[in-house]
């Protein structure tokens, strides 16, 4: 783990009025950066390596104590919550076949339909579901 990973994330706990905690820590260091969308299982496992003592409920609260802090993303409905770091906007393509979910750029300051202008939008996602290349690939060596 990285001193500017450690200098930030106790910039985070200043900001918000937590702990810097070794578990938040061990989150956010595996979680920066990582732009594969993990669910919670997958953060547990991860954290697990250096934190063995922790718990899937700890690691889910520190998730959801993220998302609503604006840290990262929770993106529902799929299979199960998955947590994004990339917080700006963007898109989300999903593979049917393999479950992958892969980021697409979205612009900026994109302008709401009319009849919604005075709308209040906390959020926004576009979510598109096809076969990825890979998958698409695979099916046509078969």
């Amino acid at each position: 783990m990285t001193d500017n990973i450690h200098l930030e994330f106790m910039e985070i706990c200043r900001k918000t009025g937590w702990k810097c905690t070794s578990q938040r820590l061990a989150v956010y260091d595996f979680l920066k950066d990582n732009f594969n969308h993990p669910d919670v299982d997958s953060v547990w496992q991860a954290v697990r390596r250096t934190l063995p003592a922790i718990t899937r409920e700890s690691v889910y609260r520190i998730l959801n104590e993220f998302a609503e802090n604006g840290i990262i993303s929770r993106l529902d409905h799929i299979d199960n919550a998955r947590y994004d770091y990339r917080t700006g906007p963007h898109g989300h393509f999903i593979c049917e076949k393999c479950g992958k979910i892969m980021d697409f750029s979205w612009p900026e300051g994109a302008e709401l339909p009319p009849g919604m202008a005075n709308a209040s939008v906390k959020h926004m996602e576009i979510r598109l579901v096809g076969v990825c290349r890979d998958c698409e690939a695979a099916a046509e060596k078969k």
